[in-house]
C-alpha cells in the first residue's frame, strides 16, 4: 500500500492502483452497493473522450505543454481502449459526477506520469492542474452523459426499427388471414391478423420517430460551463476550441448548448447546470415505446391463451425445450418479457420525475438515478425488442381455421342484415343465431332473406375486413336493400 495525502488528510492506496486518494475516499463515502463504474465502461470511455478533447484544446491554446498533452492523450486513448477497465471503483451512486471525474483524472495522471517518468505519481502531470484544466465535474459529467445517451439512443433506434420491420413482415404474411375483432373483450366484427400486426407496426413506428426526434438534443451539452455556467477558471480560447476536438474524438458533431432567444449571454449553460428536465422527456418517450411493447405483449398473451380453453388463435414459438411440464402448453415467455420491460421503465420514468424536483438552486445535483435509469431503459429496449422480434414475432403462427370459425360464428355479422333490411331484422337474425347455435349466414338463408349466391359473398369474413370490398358489395347488391 502507498500513502497519499490531500487537503483532507491521508489514506492508503493499493500500490498497483492507477487511481488515487480521492477515488478511495469517494468509494468509501458512497459504498452503498457492490456496483461500481467498472461495470459502466461506456461511461468511463465518454469521460476519457472529454478529457482527451480538453487536453488537445488546452495544447492548441498554449495552456498545456505539448509533452504533457501528448501523455494525457495517450492515457485517455488507453482508457478508451479498455486497458484500465478495473480502475474505476467509485460506486454508481455518487454525487454529481465529482467522484468519477476525479477517479478518471487520477488514472490519467498516474498513467501520464508513468509514460513521462517511468513511475506513477503526480510529479509531471497532476490530476487537477493538468488533466482537469479548464473543467469542472459539473460540466464534464453532463457532457459524458450526453455522449453516452446519444450512442445508446442511436443503438436502441436500430433495435426498435428492427422490431418494427419484423412486425411489418408478419403483417404482410398474415394479411389474408381473417379473425374476429374484439372490443372490451367481447365479439366485434371481422378483421385480419395482417391488420392487427399492421396496427402494431404503426404504434412502434410512431414512437420510434419520437425517440429519433430527441437524438439531436444529445449532440448539445454544457461543456465549457465549468462549475455553474459562467466558465470560471477557463483559459482564453478553450471554449472556442474544445468542441472541435470533442467532435473529432467521439466521431459525431458535438456543440455547446445555445438558445435562439437568450435574455442573458450563455443562459443555456446556466439552465443546463441547474436543470435536468431533459430526462423527463427522454424517459417519457422511452416509457411510450415500452408501453407500446407491453401492449403488444399483453395482446399476444391473450391471443395465445389456451390451448383448449382460451382464444388460442395465435401459436407462439416454443423458445426452449421443456418450457412447460404440461403437454401442448407453451408459456408466453417473450410476451412476458415485453411486460416486464414496460414495468421496469415505468419505474425509471418516476425516478426521472423525482430527480428533477429534488435538485435545488444552481445545480441539478441529483441526476444519478435519472442517468442510470435512462441507460438501463435504453438497454432493455435495445436488447429486449430485438430478442422478442427474433424469438417470438418471426415464429408466430396462426390457427387460421379456428380464427375463421370464430369470425364466421360472430353475431356481429348480423350488421350486414341490418344494413340491407334495417336494425330490427338484423337484431332478430342475431338473436336467432345465438339461440340456435348457428351462424348469421345460416339463419339468413333459412329465413329466405338473401339468395344463396349473395350470402356467400355478403358473409365472406375476409371481404368484410376490407373497407373497399365491403363498399363494393353494397353497391353490387343495392337492389336488395329494403329500408323503410
Amino acid at each position: 500500500m502507498r500513502i497519499e495525502k490531500d487537503s483532507l488528510g491521508s489514506l492508503p492506496v493499493p500500490d498497483d492502483a492507477y487511481f488515487g486518494i480521492q477515488t478511495v475516499r469517494c468509494a468509501q463515502n458512497y459504498d452503498v452497493t457492490d456496483h461500481t463504474f467498472n461495470e459502466l465502461p461506456h461511461v468511463i470511455k465518454a469521460v476519457a473522450e472529454v478529457k482527451m478533447a480538453a487536453a488537445l484544446a488546452n495544447e492548441e491554446i498554449g495552456a498545456l505543454e505539448p509533452e504533457k498533452a501528448k501523455a494525457i492523450v495517450q492515457a485517455c486513448q488507453e482508457i478508451i481502449d479498455g486497458k484500465f477497465a478495473d480502475q474505476f471503483p467509485v460506486n454508481i451512486w455518487r454525487s454529481h459526477g465529482t467522484g468519477v471525474n476525479m477517479n478518471v483524472n487520477e488514472v490519467i495522471a498516474n498513467r501520464a506520469n508513468e509514460i513521462l517518468t517511468g513511475k506513477k505519481g503526480y510529479d509531471a502531470v497532476h490530476p487537477n492542474t493538468h488533466v482537469n484544466m479548464c473543467q469542472s465535474s459539473n460540466d464534464i459529467y453532463p457532457a459524458a452523459e450526453a455522449i453516452v445517451l446519444y450512442r445508446m439512443i442511436a443503438n436502441t433506434l436500430k433495435s426498435v426499427k428492427y422490431f418494427e420491420d419484423t412486425l411489418a413482415e408478419k403483417a404482410k404474411e398474415l394479411k389474408d388471414v381473417p379473425r374476429l375483432g374484439r372490443t372490451c373483450m367481447q365479439d366485434a366484427v371481422p378483421m385480419t391478423f395482417g391488420q392487427v400486426f399492421g396496427a402494431w407496426h404503426s404504434l412502434i413506428a410512431r414512437n420510434r420517430k419520437r425517440l429519433e426526434n430527441l437524438l439531436p438534443e444529445y449532440q448539445e451539452t454544457i461543456l465549457g460551463a465549468t462549475v455553474l455556467g459562467s466558465g470560471m477558471g477557463e483559459l482564453p480560447g478553450y471554449n472556442e476550441t474544445v468542441y472541435k476536438h470533442l467532435s473529432k474524438v467521439v466521431g459525431f458533431e458535438m456543440k455547446q448548448a445555445k438558445f435562439a432567444e437568450e435574455v442573458i449571454e450563455d443562459s443555456a449553460l446556466f439552465d443546463g447546470s441547474q436543470n435536468n428536465d431533459s430526462f423527463i422527456y427522454l424517459m417519457g418517450v422511452l416509457k411510450a415505446i415500452a408501453c407500446a411493447g407491453g401492449r403488444i405483449g399483453n395482446d399476444l398473451y391473450v391471443f395465445s391463451s389456451g390451448p383448449r380453453t382460451g382464444i388460442g388463435e395465435i401459436i407462439l414459438p416454443s423458445i426452449a425445450p421443456g418450457s412447460s411440464i404440461m403437454p401442448g402448453k407453451i408459456n408466453p415467455y417473450m410476451p412476458e418479457l415485453l411486460l416486464q420491460i414496460m414495468q421496469q421503465i415505468i419505474s425509471h420514468d418516476m425516478m426521472a420525475t423525482l430527480t428533477v424536483n429534488e435538485s435545488d438552486l444552481d445545480l441539478c445535483s441529483s441526476t444519478c438515478g435519472s442517468f442510470l435509469g435512462a441507460m438501463e431503459s435504453l438497454e432493455l429496449i435495445d436488447k429486449g425488442f430485438r430478442l422478442v422480434a427474433d424469438r417470438c414475432i418471426k415464429g408466430i403462427k396462426v390457427n387460421a381455421e379456428k380464427a375463421r370459425q370464430n369470425a364466421e360464428m360472430s353475431t356481429s355479422l348480423a350488421t350486414m342484415v341490418s344494413a340491407l333490411y334495417g336494425y330490427p331484422t338484423g337484431t332478430k337474425i342475431a338473436h336467432q343465431a345465438w339461440n340456435e347455435g348457428k351462424s348469421c349466414k345460416e339463419v339468413a338463408l333459412e329465413e329466405g332473406l338473401i339468395p344463396p349466391e349473395v350470402a356467400e359473398e355478403l358473409f365472406d369474413v375476409r371481404k368484410l375486413a376490407d373497407r373497399k370490398a365491403t363498399i363494393e358489395m353494397f353497391n353490387k347488391f343495392k337492389s336488395l336493400r329494403k329500408i323503410d
